[in-house]
Formats: structure tokens, C-alpha cells, sequence
């Protein structure tokens, strides 16, 4: 069946000749793979040479456009199909509603609220679509950057960068949507733990330097979180790095009704083996240790202990 790809882009005519290359490459993949294009139903700058491109290699297009923009010069009259809404916000429930699949080409404010629109209903589980983000000429590099910020200030989850998936390259782009399967995804990805509370008493790093963590994760992340630690120096003693400690437990859990859980039935205890992982973390690295552990910790809201050691202990 073939695939409905909305893509958010451009509508300016005075941009670098290499945005309009990036748009038709991606037109020409849409039309070859005999997808359907549909789009904010513009004339102009990449929203005109995409669709004029699908038009170009027989493929078919889908324009949708505010009654207010709906005027010669400015709407594609080309259109096989042309639906037109009363407002900008019925115009992108409608887009919403009739794609299988989401792109971002490079744009302006409204390309990029669009986009952020649509990570956002995929966050709160209003749908599962795969969405993508073309970074052409690196014009995404800031607000990739700025979304990497706000994972790491703990204003979101590390698995939200898991929403979307980002490329410059049109084949990649197509290819990323027809092998796209769901991932087993949080329960609450708007919902961010802060980091355990520091013992009272703890205030000056002459009496408690360092920290215990003990963490309790699957066996097969062991690996990924080895190298999380070591990022973050954690483990770290005199001449030795990377030193930790684990050993074989059991970890139970009972889903709640309205979970989703990774695996278990609801109401019913379960349990599976994993791993207790100790490492030694100075105090003053515990905020850092902490989001480097949850990025890469498959459970929802994992199990992480901070025992306060006295320097005089080590």
C-alpha cells in the first residue's frame, strides 16, 4: 500500500540553490517509490519544487491549505487532490490525520513548529508514526543541539531523541520510514526523575568525597552502561579506571492497571534475573553519574541507590 508522506518545508524563494536540490531529490524519491506527497499546498520556495518534482516523475500530491492562502500565486493549483480548512490549526489536524509518515525539510517558524508538533503528539502517545528530519547544509544543527541540551538539564527523557530520526539524504529518509517498526517505548516520556536527594548532612566534600552507587539493570545492558559510567569518569581510583562491581540478583515487579509494561500481566508479580552493579563516584560527578546511567537504563523509572562514604573509608 502505498505510503501518504507529509512534508513540512520551506515556502521561501531566496534561499540557497541547495535546499531546492534537497527537495526535489526528496520528490523524486516519493514519486519513484510511488508514495503519495502531501503538503501545506504552497507555490513557492521547497513546498513548490517538491510537489512540482512528484508531478515531474507521475507521482501523486496532496495539498492542503487555509482558506486565507488559498489564492493564485500562492496555492499549487496542480494539486491531484486540494483540500482546503478554515485555519492554520485545522490545517495541520488534517495533515496529522491523513499521513502515514512525517519529513522535515529545511524552514522557517512555521516548519519548525510544525515539527516540533509533531514530535510532541508522538511523545504523548496521540500516535506512532516514524518522523523525520532532514538536516540539509546542517540547517538543524542548532535546534538539534538544543534538544540535546534539554535531555541533558533533564527537561526530557534521552529516549525522546528516539522520536525522530535524522538524515540529509532523501533515500535515507524514505528508507527510514519503510523499515520503521514502533519501539518499545516508556510508559511517561514527558515525565523526568530527579536525581536522588544527597544524604542529609552532606555538606562539605572534606567529610564525604565520594558516593556508592548500586545499580540494578539487565544483564544486557551491562555493556552500554560500562561505557556510560566511563564517560563520566565514574569508577575512577588512583591509577585504575572503569573499576565496578556486580552481581547476580532477582528483580520483581507488579504492573499497575493502565501500564505498559516491557513485559508481565497486570496485577501479577513477576520477576527476572539482573544485575546489582556497584561503582565509586565522587560526589560532587553524583547529578552528571546519574543522567548518564537513566540514558541508557531500559526500565521506566530504574532502581538507583547513592550510599555517601566517608573519605576516610577508601
Amino acid at each position: 500500500m502505498n505510503k501518504v508522506i507529509c512534508v513540512y518545508s520551506s515556502s521561501s524563494n531566496a534561499i540557497h540553490a541547495d535546499y531546492f536540490s534537497a527537495a526535489a531529490r526528496l520528490g523524486q524519491e516519493i514519486a519513484v517509490r510511488g508514495d503519495i506527497l502531501l503538503f501545506g499546498g504552497g507555490l513557492t520556495g521547497l513546498m513548490g519544487e517538491c510537489a512540482r518534482t512528484v508531478h515531474r516523475y507521475k507521482g501523486r500530491v496532496i495539498g492542503v491549505i487555509p482558506e486565507a492562502l488559498n489564492e493564485k500565486g500562492i496555492v499549487y493549483e496542480g494539486c491531484d487532490e486540494l483540500i482546503v480548512t478554515r485555519n492554520l490549526r485545522d490545517r495541520k489536524e488534517t495533515m496529522d490525520n491523513r499521513s502515514d509518515a512525517f519529513i522535515a525539510l529545511p524552514g522557517g517558524f512555521g516548519t519548525i513548529e510544525e515539527i516540533m508538533e509533531i514530535i510532541t503528539l508522538k511523545q504523548l502517545g496521540y500516535h506512532d508514526k516514524p518522523i523525520v528530519i532532514m538536516n540539509v547544509k546542517g540547517c538543524y544543527d542548532p535546534l538539534l543541539e538544543q534538544l540535546d541540551l534539554l535531555v541533558r538539564e533533564n527537561f526530557a527523557k534521552r529516549a525522546c531523541l528516539d522520536l525522530f530520526f535524522v538524515t540529509s539524504d532523501a533515500v535515507a529518509a524514505l528508507d527510514h520510514i519503510d523499515s520503521y517498526a514502533p519501539l518499545a517505548r516508556e510508559r511517561w516520556l514527558t515525565h523526568v526523575e530527579t536525581a536522588p536527594p544527597r544524604p542529609s548532612g552532606v555538606s562539605a566534600l572534606s567529610e564525604f568525597e565520594y558516593c556508592k552507587l548500586e545499580i540494578f539493570i539487565p544483564e544486557s545492558h551491562l555493556e552500554p552502561l560500562r561505557e556510560a559510567l566511563q564517560r563520566v569518569g565514574a569508577g575512577h581510583i588512583g591509577n585504575y579506571d572503569s573499576c565496578l562491581s556486580y552481581a547476580p540478583v532477582t528483580g520483581c515487579w507488579r504492573p499497575l492497571p493502565g501500564a505498559n509494561p516491557y513485559d508481565g500481566e497486570v496485577n501479577t508479580v513477576s520477576s527476572a534475573p539482573e544485575l546489582k552493579v556497584e561503582v565509586l563516584v565522587k560526589l560532587a560527578a553524583l547529578d552528571e553519574t546519574i543522567r548518564a546511567v537513566k540514558a541508557v537504563h531500559p526500565y521506566e523509572v530504574p532502581v538507583i541507590n547513592a550510599i555517601p562514604l566517608c573519605r576516610t573509608g577508601l
